[in-house]
């Protein structure tokens, strides 16, 4: 009899568990404001950032020569990553093309592992922050969340979501940068002018310093992430690692993340925190090394090793490139491997190598970093994307009680035919 009455009760929980996780949270705002005609079409604040929508219903059409996403015909293959492909995707309604980044939610949530779960980490969150995770849809979503909140110049914009909840593809359409990658991560023993180099570097510190002073640090700066347009300005990519700090002036952190050539040696000190900004102008550091050497300073295939190198190893600088003692003293402060003496962002602005001796300073609406889209900004500290079978909460938890009310009253375990609330 026990039996009896606990499995129909059973399929009932299980039943609203699995229907609760339909209702998938709209994480890009509670304060979007739904589009005229089309309630799916969701466009965030002006606070946040004017010019990103958000998307709920997606509609496919492969009945023309390319295939249509909504308003955007996908064309041409750029690039291929782990969970899925990018393209270039032509938008009719304003006639510009972007890069559409198309992922696929199963294989992430296969990747993370069994219902999606990823393994217990033995490290708590990074303090102060909104963390970062390993879990790749979460990766994704994260860094929906970061930028829909930055406008700069020098930092990529994502122009649109398409995320219907009925479908396995995310579609994310960024603006289309050209040029590509400033070079390749790989030693290519090419390296750049050191005029050139000094043009995109101070691109990437007005990016960093926009970052930093708004409370986010990047944590995976390397020569692939920094992309150009056609205009040759460059602008920072990836912000799947990216930690969102409020309340204090700098995060401090306990896991180290992207790529291991470019992390601080702080970070593999095991002495479990180190500083956000810090390990962020290390990274510039070795990212500006990378440019103007075509080689890492630090390098080894093996991890362990390398991480040996980048902790204990003297900074050298190869015999065959001459390049200016500015710029080696630049490279020496931000490669200094005791983060309490690196350079800071605010001092490598002023440094003699990247002003060319003064004589070009940043403008003052450069050092004021046009900070214009964090404003107001209630950040949501709220889960992006639940993992599979996880059961946050469970609505409609008066409709369950009178369900099962019903049921005892009438000794039927047939399910009733009333209107969930």
């Amino acid at each position: 009899m026990v039996i009896l009455l606990v499995f129909p009760c059973a399929l009932v929980i299980v039943g609203l568990i699995k229907f609760s996780m339909l209702q998938r949270p709209n994480f890009a705002s509670e304060c979007c404001k739904t589009s005229e005609g089309d309630e799916s079409s969701k466009t965030i604040h002006p606070n946040s950032c004017p010019r990103l929508k958000y998307i709920r219903k997606v509609k496919i059409d492969k009945s023309e020569r390319h295939t249509q996403i909504n308003q955007y015909s996908l064309r041409e293959f750029i690039g291929q990553g782990s969970y899925g492909i990018v393209q270039l995707a032509y938008n009719k309604f304003d006639n510009q093309n972007y890069a559409m980044k198309i992922l696929s939610k199963k294989k992430m949530l296969k990747r993370a592992g069994f219902f999606g779960r990823l393994a217990p980490q033995r490290k708590k969150s990074d303090k102060g922050s909104t963390g970062s995770t390993s879990h790749p849809l979460d990766r994704i979503y994260r860094e929906i969340n970061v930028l829909k909140k930055l406008s700069h110049p020098n930092i990529v914009k994502l122009v649109e979501v398409l995320d219907d909840p009925v479908q396995d593809n995310l579609y994310l359409a960024f603006e289309l940068l050209d040029l590509g990658a400033v070079v390749s991560d790989e030693p290519n023993g090419n390296p750049m002018e050191e005029n050139q180099a000094r043009i995109h570097f101070r691109d990437l510190l007005l990016g960093i310093d926009y970052l930093h002073r708004n409370h986010v640090v990047h944590r995976d700066i390397k020569p692939a992430n920094l992309l150009l347009g056609c205009d040759g300005r460059l602008r920072i990519a990836d912000f799947g690692v990216s930690c969102e700090f409020h309340g204090a002036e700098d995060i401090v952190l306990e896991t180290a993340a992207g790529t291991p050539a470019f992390h601080a040696p702080e970070a593999l000190a095991g002495s479990g925190q180190f500083h956000g900004k810090a390990a962020d102008v290390w990274a510039m550091g070795v990212t500006l090394y990378f440019l103007v050497y075509g080689a890492l300073p630090f390098s080894d295939s093996n991890i362990s090793a390398l991480q040996k190198l980048i902790q204990h190893k003297e900074l050298r600088f190869p015999d065959e490139l001459i390049t200016s003692d500015q710029l080696r003293d630049l490279l020496r402060r931000m490669l200094d491997k005791d983060p309490s003496r690196r350079i800071t962002v605010s001092e490598m602005k002023e440094h003699s190598w990247v002003t060319c001796d003064g004589t070009w300073l940043f403008q003052e609406e450069e050092n004021n970093c046009n900070i214009d889209c964090f404003d107001n900004i209630v950040i949501d500290e709220s889960p992006l994307y639940p993992p599979v079978f996880s059961v946050p909460s469970i609505p409609y938890l008066s409709s369950l009680t009178r369900l099962m009310k019903t049921m005892f009253l009438k000794h039927s375990f047939h399910l009733p035919s009333f209107k969930f609330s």
